[in-house]
């Protein structure tokens, strides 16, 4: 293993996770943000239960879509950690990373 990606797993290993929901929870996302192009600007945690962290841009096709760890979620953004209480039906937005999440209902 490289120097650099050990660096990073240690990163990795000491990210805080506050969410109640387990850490290998699956969570959809897509390519934007896995690819590291662009921000978690979108959240939802729908009527099911599920939980969405997109990019907030409106072309997403199924092709794009990714299904990820919750856990992985937060080692890419640890600020969606704000959302840890967020309740089932609840959306939130924002306009960039640090900004405030702008709650609503779904």
């Amino acid at each position: 293993m490289s120097i650099f990606n050990l660096f990073k797993q240690r990163k990795k290993d000491k990210t805080e996770f506050k969410f109640n929901d387990a850490e290998n929870k699956a969570v959809f996302t897509c390519n934007h943000v896995t690819d590291e192009k662009s921000p978690i600007l979108y959240a939802s945690h729908d009527s099911d239960g599920d939980w969405q962290f997109l990019c907030g841009q409106n072309n997403h096709a199924e092709e794009t879509a990714k299904i990820i760890s919750l856990k992985n979620a937060v080692e890419l953004d640890n600020t969606l950690n704000e959302l840890f209480e967020m309740p089932i039906g609840v959306g939130a937005e924002r306009d960039g990373i640090g900004k405030k999440w702008k709650p609503f209902r779904i």
